[in-house]
């Protein structure tokens, strides 16, 4: 892909979400919210890129990967009020109806047009499928990681300088109460990717979002993880307990054991 098609598809896609733009504050909330997260994750997938040496053209196509992920998030909260697809649809599904509805992709080749739809329709799945190989693969990791590196960076700035705006990162509907399953604490501490179906409370939606590190794929993920010191800031609104502090140990010796001396900041 070259600089005058990524052109071309990020002009759609901000006439796209233009669209949605509305008077109620409510609903002009979470359509910035999701705009400024696909623009931070269109800024990061580059620099993972980059860290990979990638071409100029790949670099391009992961951009637009990355410009259409969230896609469906926008016509979700428009319809749904939520950005939980569990209480109204999954958003990658969402965003392929969109893209083929308005044809955003007929002028690219078909190589690339299949390697964003499946990138963009993976990139919330728990676990990606054995069958993905090569260039498919590739693409589908960087959106991966670097979705979830931003997740993560939204997740230590609303805990710790809270924004309404920001409440859905965390999920606006989970109780405050202190509690935490038990059966996400063992998932961590086996360094298992933690299911959403376990998620009751807001400590276990941060419990899974701390298992996101066991599934970053690429070394300057892994370092940028580590040098934001997001298992830190995460933990400490966590109960003190000694369990909670196991996983904590945990979690930072597997970044230790995979992030080079030199390579972050404790």
């Amino acid at each position: 892909m070259d600089q005058v098609q990524l052109k071309v598809l990020q002009d759609w896609f901000n006439g796209y979400v233009r669209g949605y733009y509305s008077d109620d504050p409510e609903l002009q909330a979470g359509v910035r919210l999701k705009e400024e997260h696909t623009l931070r994750v269109c800024r990061q997938i580059v620099r993972i890129g980059r860290s990979l040496q990638l071409t100029a053209e790949d670099l391009h196509l992961a951009e637009a990967v990355a410009l259409f992920h969230d896609l469906g998030r926008f016509e979700q909260y428009t319809q749904y009020r939520t950005f939980n697809d569990r209480r109204s649809e999954d958003h990658a599904l969402l965003g392929l109806r969109e893209l083929e509805r308005a044809g955003a992709l007929r002028d690219l080749p078909e190589p690339e047009q299949g390697l964003i739809r499946t990138a963009v329709a993976h990139h919330n799945a728990r676990d990606l499928p054995g069958t993905l190989q090569g260039r498919e693969l590739l693409f589908s990791r960087l959106i991966r990681d670097a979705d979830k590196l931003d997740i993560l960076d939204m997740t230590v700035e609303f805990l710790t300088n809270p924004r309404e705006t920001l409440r859905p990162v965390l999920g606006p509907d989970l109780p405050d109460t202190g509690e935490y399953a038990p059966v996400l604490v063992e998932n961590l501490l086996q360094q298992k990717k933690c299911s959403y179906d376990d998620v009751k409370t807001l400590n276990d939606r941060k419990l899974l979002l701390l298992s996101w590190l066991y599934d970053l794929n690429f070394p300057y993920a892994l370092a940028e993880a580590a040098g934001k010191g997001y298992i830190r800031k995460i933990i400490e609104t966590l109960p003190d307990t000694e369990i909670i502090r196991s996983v904590a140990c945990c979690l930072q010796q597997y970044l230790k054991d995979r992030v080079p001396p030199g390579e972050c900041q404790p």
